[in-house]
Order: structure tokens, then sequence, then C-alpha cells
């Protein structure tokens, strides 16, 4: 068992055309973290509901998946920024980058893997 440490998201180039994203995570298909809003050069900090650190326990990978919540309409859908593995062989390597670039946007999260 491995666990997951999701610490900070920063946006280089939000996916909409004008104005914020509202960004959210997903881990192995759930949805573990959302905010309201993120412009470009913003970056925060991810805790869980109750300013925990952001933990989740896996075994052998995690799929992080990151996406910009559109209201998920019939017309327009959650955008699908990007995802990224992360494999238990990254236990004890300290902070690690996942980088987010579909559909225009480009997001980059710190995360840390460990026991």
């Amino acid at each position: 068992m491995a666990i997951l440490t999701l610490k900070n998201l920063h946006c280089f180039e939000t996916e909409d055309f004008a104005g914020a994203d509202e960004p959210y995570l997903r881990v192995n298909g759930s949805t573990k973290w959302s905010s309201k809003s993120l412009n470009t050069g913003q970056d925060v900090d991810l805790f869980d509901k109750n300013g925990n650190p952001l933990q989740i326990a896996f075994n052998g990978q995690a799929v992080i998946s990151l996406y910009d919540s559109d209201g998920n309409h019939w017309y327009d859908r959650d955008d699908f920024l990007g995802s990224w593995t992360v494999t238990n062989q990254e236990i004890g390597r300290g902070d690690q980058l996942a980088f987010f670039n579909l559909d225009g946007a480009s997001y980059q999260l710190a995360y840390e893997v460990t026991i």
C-alpha cells in the first residue's frame, strides 16, 4: 500500500478561452479535489474538505486526471485536460511533478508518494 499526497496545482494557461477554469482532480475515477476558480499564473495548495493534506491510498498505480468543469451540460461537457500515472515505484523520491496539457491548457501538479 502506498500513499499519494497531492500538494499543489499551478495553472500556466487556462483551458477556458476567456476567464478562469474550474478545475477538479480525479484519482482512479473518484473526484478528490475541486476549485471554483483558477486563472493563468495562479496556484493552489491542495487539502481535503477538513483542511488535512490530500492523501489517497493506492496499490500498484494511481491515475490522476484533471478536468475543467463546464457544468457537464449535454451541449458543453467538462473538458479533459489530461492524466498522469503514478506508481508505487516512486515511494521515497520526494516531491514529483505531473503535467496536464490537453485542450489548450497547461497545468503542473506537485505530489509525493510515501508508505
